[in-house]
């Protein structure tokens, strides 16, 4: 089939988003064709139309000057917000997701971005979205959730299955679903073939949208697993990362000569970076007692909070732009990863590397342990305080003494959850599961 790759994170800042977009697009492309994607700048980009301004203009000027913030300049943030109106309309994602579907058909010739996205719609057989990361039920409703579900009722009214792939479900951390946007994904996705990537997920998912079938499988990016399993039986050897920096224009970190620890946020520390710095930096200190080189990396640009953390400490730094392959060799390379993200998480676990988690904007870290047959799955703060530090001290000494058996065990697993995730496409085999809607679309 020819298919649309829809939220396409690989240009996105951020380490999961390109690696599992990679791997995702490298099984699907076995027995299909990427005709089209629709990026994850585009998913989340403003839908401007109707402009009296060049449109590209106009939507530039909305996405950057259309923020509540702007707004709450006094007397001038309401003149803003009524001049930017006036030069265009602008319409956010809402519950009315049959609503929103119409719009993106309604303006596909006066905005830039419906017409983006009907074009890459109906030059396809199929649409798939990459579900990773994005359907967490919170109040307020994410944005980029509702884009995609209007996508995908747009893809259902012209006739196009829809495959909702390597998804997470998950409610927010310490809130209940929003009850909203999970009745609008269960009508949206009751056609679909919907494919989760953890069984955390899988729970959330019967509990949720129990009309809609959810087999689990693997993250794509387990499928990786090849590249670096076999540094799970070997001692460390600084030269098994030269290669993946060769060229790339980012120097190999001067922490990785020898054997070393990898420190990173997580998606809750992004969202309060100056109280990020005084948590990880008494962290980054206490690390440093355990006698290894400790590495400070840019998983996202949320983590560019480590940037003080490292003139604080004098920890060195690798940065979010490193190449993605080069990233994964330093996570599976580590002898610990101490952060509270999942996908470098997966990164680290494929060459064998133990991790102590953090908390997360959603379940996601507990789970992994769980995938990774974990003994007693633990999430500390996600800014961590001295009790934290103190629990996050000695799970690393722990999983350090472990040595190479307990490497060995979690490759082991990762290569068996590799294997599981290969069999994803196999989601777009078969039968139908999803009978065409009517719809003013076609």
């Amino acid at each position: 089939m020819r298919l649309t790759l829809v939220a396409d994170n690989a240009t996105s800042p951020n380490w999961g988003c390109r690696a599992t977009s990679f791997a995702l697009r490298e099984l699907l492309s076995r027995d299909h064709v990427i005709a089209g994607t629709i990026t994850r700048a585009l998913l989340s980009g403003p839908l401007t139309y109707e402009s009296r301004l060049p449109a590209d203009l106009h939507r530039k000027i909305v996405r950057r000057f259309r923020r509540p913030k702007v707004r709450r300049v006094p007397m001038l943030g309401p003149l803003a917000f009524r001049a930017i109106d006036a030069a265009g309309r602008y319409a956010a994602p809402t519950h009315d997701i049959d609503g929103d579907a119409d719009l993106l058909w309604r303006t596909r010739s006066s905005s830039p971005k419906s017409r983006a996205i009907v074009e890459a719609v109906t030059g396809s057989d199929a649409i798939v979205v990459n579900g990773e990361g994005e359907m967490i039920f919170s109040t307020p409703a994410r944005d980029t959730l509702l884009q995609t579900l209007a996508i995908c009722a747009l893809a259902n009214r012209l006739d196009k299955p829809v495959y909702y792939l390597n998804g997470m479900v998950s409610k927010p951390p310490g809130g209940p679903a929003n009850p909203g946007t999970v009745a609008a994904a269960a009508q949206v996705l009751r056609d679909a073939r919907l494919g989760v990537r953890d069984l955390q997920s899988q729970a959330v998912a019967a509990e949720l949208l129990p009309g809609i079938a959810a087999p689990w499988y693997p993250d794509a990016l387990f499928s990786w697993s090849p590249h670096f399993e076999a540094t799970a039986t070997a001692p460390y050897d600084a030269s098994r990362l030269i290669a993946w920096f060769d060229r790339t224009g980012t120097p190999m970190p001067q922490a990785v000569r020898s054997p070393y620890i990898v420190l990173s946020g997580g998606s809750m520390t992004a969202r309060e970076p100056e109280r990020a710095v005084g948590c990880f930096t008494a962290l980054g200190n206490a690390l440093k007692a355990l006698g290894l080189p400790v590495l400070l990396v840019e998983t996202c640009i949320g983590d560019v909070f480590l940037r003080k953390v490292a003139e604080r400490t004098g920890l060195e730094l690798l940065r979010v732009d490193t190449p993605i392959m080069a990233g994964a060799a330093v996570m599976a390379n580590a002898r610990l990863f101490v952060s509270g993200r999942w996908h470098p998480g997966i990164m680290a676990a494929l060459g064998g590397t133990p991790c102590v988690f953090m908390g997360s904007n959603s379940h996601k870290t507990f789970s992994l342990q769980q995938m990774l047959d974990y003994p007693v799955p633990v999430e500390y703060d996600a800014f961590p305080g001295a009790e934290d530090i103190a629990g996050i001290m000695a799970d690393a000494r722990a999983r350090l003494a472990e040595g190479m058996d307990r490497r060995s065990a979690i490759a082991a697993r990762a290569a068996e959850l590799g294997r599981l995730a290969g069999r994803l496409p196999d989601l777009l085999s078969g039968e139908r599961l999803w009978a065409a809607p009517l719809g003013a679309a076609r």
